[in-house]
């Protein structure tokens, strides 16, 4: 089962076993909306965002962060006209994915710690393709950041649904010559991949997003030109994938020194986005000096 097969209930139901996707809650669903509006009006979206306390101050904080280069931003006005709605949308959507992703009452211990650690790591790969898209000139590094948050949403809702989760997904990281994915399908006839995808589709990201998103951890195929890629989908995936290494996904959620998947296609990736050695060089220090990069956070 892939997340390009046809749709029905029945294997949806199948591939999810249980799984419950939340929807997005009112606010980013209103966001949306009103972004997909001619003429967005940034006074109401600021606005929305003002009326939940617990929210305003969660973007607020993380707007005054290193990151985001210590603004000293004192209301969702002031940032929103200076940092632009999809930035904050952004922050929104990573604020609340945290929250309804990661909601279970009865969750171990031991689990939720992971999950807290998982979402580390999904905000250091989603800030790694937003920098690796603006030093690219890539024309929306908004879109990219996005596609870094979700590529993994899977991850976090499988915890919840399988106690060993997170070390059948170590165990995925450590395999050669093996994608990612097919240990997870071995244990659960379905893996994070597929159940990212509609978790993306779920929270209506745009359908080259959820694409990408699907296929992920197909990239060996797709960088040594086995498989037949729209142009975008196949340069936001190479983001994607030199994101994930820069971050040190492979050691955040996989528990490894190497990072056996970009090892396979370092080559191909970086010679896709016309990038040197040097090139290569610059974006890892690049990364570094804004807080990408380097973490050792084991599951």
């Amino acid at each position: 089962m892939t997340a390009e097969s046809p749709i029905t209930q029945e294997n949806l139901d199948s591939i999810l076993k249980g799984i419950t996707i939340p929807s997005p809650p009112k606010i980013v669903a209103d966001l949306q909306m009103e972004m997909a509006m001619p003429d967005p009006d940034l006074n109401t979206m600021a606005d929305m965002i003002s009326k939940d306390p617990g929210l305003a101050g969660g973007v607020l904080k993380t707007l005054n962060s290193p990151f985001y280069g210590n603004r000293n931003i004192a209301s969702i006005s002031q940032a929103v006209m200076m940092l632009g709605m999809n930035t904050i949308a952004n922050i929104v959507n990573t604020l609340y994915m945290r929250d309804t992703m990661s909601q279970q009452d009865d969750i171990a211990d031991d689990v939720y710690k992971a999950m807290i650690r998982f979402w580390d790591s999904a905000t250091d790969v989603a800030r790694a393709c937003q920098l690796v898209a603006q030093r690219l000139r890539y024309s929306n590094p908004d879109i990219a950041y996005m596609m870094g948050l979700f590529h993994n949403a899977g991850i976090p809702l499988l915890m919840q649904r399988h106690a060993d989760y997170p070390a059948v997904l170590v165990e995925s990281y450590l395999l050669e010559n093996h994608r990612i994915v097919d240990t997870e399908n071995k244990h659960y006839a379905s893996n994070h991949a597929v159940v990212s995808f509609y978790a993306a589709r779920s929270w209506k990201l745009p359908p080259v997003l959820c694409q990408v998103i699907s296929k992920h951890h197909n990239v060996v195929d797709i960088f040594t030109d086995q498989d037949e890629t729209d142009t975008d989908e196949k340069y936001l995936l190479a983001i994607l994938k030199l994101s994930e290494h820069i971050a040190g996904l492979y050691r955040a959620i996989g528990n490894n020194e190497e990072d056996l998947e970009w090892q396979q296609i370092e080559t191909q990736v970086l010679e896709y986005l016309g990038l040197s050695q040097v090139d290569y060089d610059d974006l890892v220090a690049f990364a570094a000096d804004n807080g990408v990069g380097g973490q050792n956070y084991f599951m």
